[in-house]
């Protein structure tokens, strides 16, 4: 098998609500209990498509997909509000999504469904749910998590966070003992079609 690179599409979100997504998770984190493994404030993203595993070869034309749905796609707001997890009864994921805005990162994905499929990249699997990733629950302690995520959504206040997103990103993931390391190889404008910067020659 040749060389392949860990990729995923993502909304461009500001640094601020970034920040702002990483000051709610730090004050759950004060109230939580030691099961959950929180992600990094610089690492909190929106994944409009994950592909895992690309040949170097593919990047470029995915790339140039990307571009193509962003380019017809117009600029938005998002308002994050609610807190959540997926799992069901053995919860994995605590994560926080936009009421405001859902729509539309639905049809920003739906987009960028169909030009991955015209660059003959496989369709999505499941449902597009957008939402930013603050914890996951660790290996062992999904079964005991459930009532204690209950209770501190429960008991959370939740400031509304909103932001415009005005892009899609490609990003690299490289998995690490110390976590995920993202590369962005290429940001795209939306509405416009300008192309923030390219992603260079991979291979």
């Amino acid at each position: 098998m040749g060389a392949t690179q860990r990729l995923f599409i993502a909304a461009a979100l500001p640094p601020e609500a970034r920040a702002a997504a990483g000051e709610l998770a730090a004050e759950l984190r004060s109230r939580a209990g030691a099961g959950l493994r929180w992600t990094p404030v610089g690492n909190l993203h929106l994944t409009l498509r994950f592909l895992g595993e690309t040949p170097v070869e593919e990047v470029d034309g995915v790339a140039a997909a990307v571009e193509e749905a962003a380019a017809d796609a117009p600029e938005f707001n998002a308002g994050f509000d609610r807190l959540g997890t997926f799992g069901g009864r053995r919860p994995r994921v605590l994560w926080l999504a936009p009421s405001e805005g859902a729509a539309e990162l639905g049809a920003l994905a739906g987009r960028i469904d169909e030009a991955l499929s015209g660059a003959g990249m496989p369709a999505r699997e499941g449902a597009f749910r957008p939402h930013l990733t603050l914890a996951r629950v660790r290996r062992g302690d999904q079964r005991t998590a459930a009532a204690a995520l209950a209770e501190l959504i429960a008991g959370a206040e939740i400031p509304r966070i909103r932001c415009a997103v005005s892009g899609a990103e490609l990003v690299r993931s490289e998995l690490g003992a110390d976590g995920a390391r993202y590369t962005v190889l290429g940001s795209f404008g939306l509405a416009a079609g300008s192309t923030l910067s390219r992603p260079g020659r991979t291979g």
